[in-house]
């Protein structure tokens, strides 16, 4: 991306960016080292005296690329919403709707934000500045950050000076942009697969950062505690930097609805979350009564939340299924349609009689809302709610405008079943990416159990043999080995290693798979179930080999 691209997605100009932003920054970083230097004149000798060098240099590196960083995350988001954009646009064009009027419909629809403002641009460039469609497309094309949005500008334009059909030009663009969205969704997804590859070498190497932390201070006097509480540090902060980086390189693409409706699915789910807090409270006072291992205890009380879960992933499997279903359903009621000359009410009605899965039942509801004259748009809302489904959601407005502006209800459903049926395929690759983590992380938790109580086990058995030993007068133990460890905090510790890690893991599981983040309460509780039950067995294995009371 060139720095010209990266500055214009700022949407301030260079001299402004560079007297508002950049020179307090740099200036901020000079005088920062400078108190240093003046303030602190013994901290920074010899070698140290770099760091006074770094602090300016990180402040002007960071200003240097922060617009490339803010161009990334606008070409990101540019690029998860193209295939949703380029399907309106075909859909748009079978009505014979005006150029003009194509990009002010594109501007105004409220699911689209960084491409309705590139939108919003090019109509401008057109109704005040009397600029030609062609121009107006190159104009911005040369200045969106997005290469897959300006590379569809430049063959729009091209198309356009040619003299080429609009509609046969975005039913033609129809798979090419899609190839290019399946290209970066594969891309994503391989990127995600390396990353997991770092991520399990990383927590590998992390469990033996923890089992030295136990182990080390029995020979080197080393405060085991502070010890242990950088480990729990290195393992949150992994975790969190795994997650945000997946974040990134994710495409944008949820699975439930975001109309902002309340369906009745969302108010089942809420009432889970109550239920399961309250669950989560009750076992927190009764384990006060079990006689059990303090990790237990803890999985115990986290194990409510598996109701959460339970309901989450039941809608959201429920979600997928009329997702597969909704390409069949409007291809037939678009060839319906067009049969009767465009009647969708009475496509509709004859549909009735099909099985359509799970979202038969929706289908019917939303007949006889049409029936009954409610407004057209909110009905198909209304049915995109109760399916839940966000991809079923916009492609449905997308058949509905253009239906409502005389487009071909068979070419538009048609259009709008073939990118679907592309759409569900590349999701696939997500579910598959998530369930094959799933196993790796249901691992990796039971090998942090088993390898840090291995390490705890051994440090018990060390203190419990050498404490028995009497030392010959004027020789402390400290001059043989350190055995001033509290053990019940490294076990608390420990504990706190494997709950935090099997939370963040479940949240890295969900971004992955695109679904809502509810749903990983049960990967949550399964992982700590996991782990707490490695680690019950591995010290009753310890006990018995080596001889811990």
């Amino acid at each position: 991306m060139d720095f010209k691209k990266a500055i214009a997605s700022l949407n301030v100009p260079l001299p402004k960016y560079i007297k508002r932003f950049a020179l307090p920054i740099v200036s901020f970083g000079f005088l920062l080292s400078l108190l240093l230097y003046f303030l602190f004149p013994k901290l920074f000798v010899g070698s140290a005296q770099y760091i006074l060098l770094i602090v300016p240099l990180v402040c002007i590196a960071f200003v240097i690329l922060y617009p490339f960083s803010v161009a990334a995350g606008k070409a990101k988001e540019i690029d998860s919403d193209m295939h949703y954009y380029v399907t309106q646009m075909g859909a748009l064009s079978v009505a014979q709707t005006s150029r003009k009027e194509l990009f002010q419909i594109l501007a105004n629809d409220p699911n689209y934000h960084l491409l309705g403002e590139e939108s919003r641009k090019i109509y401008l460039l057109m109704d005040t500045w009397n600029m030609s469609l062609a121009d107006a497309c190159r104009f911005v094309a040369e200045r969106t950050p997005s290469t897959i949005f300006a590379d569809f500008l430049d063959r729009f334009a091209h198309a356009v000076q040619s003299g080429e059909k609009i509609e046969g030009f975005l039913q033609a663009e129809q798979g090419t942009v899609m190839s290019d969205y399946a290209t970066m969704y594969s891309g994503a997804m391989t990127a995600v697969d390396i990353v997991k590859e770092m991520f399990v070498s990383l927590i590998m190497s992390l469990i033996f950062l923890a089992s030295f932390s136990a182990i080390m201070p029995i020979i080197t006097g080393m405060d085991a505690t502070n010890l242990m509480i950088i480990s729990v540090f290195s393992f949150v902060l992994t975790d969190i930097a795994v997650i945000l980086f997946i974040r990134a390189k994710m495409p944008k693409d949820q699975i439930w609805q975001q109309l902002g409706i309340v369906s009745e699915a969302d108010r089942r789910l809420k009432r889970s979350v109550t239920i399961s807090l309250i669950g989560c409270g009750i076992v927190l006072v009764l384990v006060r009564f079990v006689t059990a291992p303090e990790v237990i205890k803890v999985a115990m009380i986290f194990t409510p939340l598996l109701y959460t879960g339970y309901i989450a992933g039941k809608e959201e499997s429920r979600i997928k299924r009329m997702d597969t279903n909704y390409p069949s359903f409007i291809r037939s009621l678009g060839s319906s349609a067009g049969a009767r000359g465009g009647m969708v009410i009475e496509a509709l009605k004859s549909l009735r009689a099909h099985d359509f899965g799970p979202l038969t039942v929706t289908i019917n509801r939303l007949y006889s809302r049409l029936v009954a004259r409610i407004d057209k748009l909110m009905s198909w809302n209304l049915f995109a709610v109760e399916t839940g489904s966000n991809l079923i959601q916009r492609f449905s407005v997308m058949f509905v405008e253009a239906t409502h502006l005389g487009g071909k209800a068979e070419v538009v459903s048609e259009m709008i079943a073939i990118n679907f049926s592309k759409i569900v395929r590349l999701r696939k690759l997500r579910y598959q990416s998530a369930s094959t983590m799933v196993g790796v992380f249901y691992g990796l938790t039971a090998g942090i159990g088993f390898t840090l109580y291995v390490s705890l086990g051994v440090v018990e058995l060390m203190q419990g043999m050498f404490e028995a030993v009497e030392m010959p007068p004027g020789m402390s133990m400290g001059m043989v080995l350190y055995t001033d460890i509290n053990i019940g905090i490294l076990y608390t510790l420990v504990t706190i290693i494997m709950v935090s890690h099997s939370f963040l893991s479940a949240i890295m599981i969900r971004i992955v798979d695109g679904g809502n983040l509810l749903n990983g309460t049960t990967h949550f509780v399964l992982m700590v179930w996991i782990g707490a039950a490695s680690a019950i067995i591995c010290k009753a294995s310890v006990s018995s080999l080596l001889g811990i009371g």
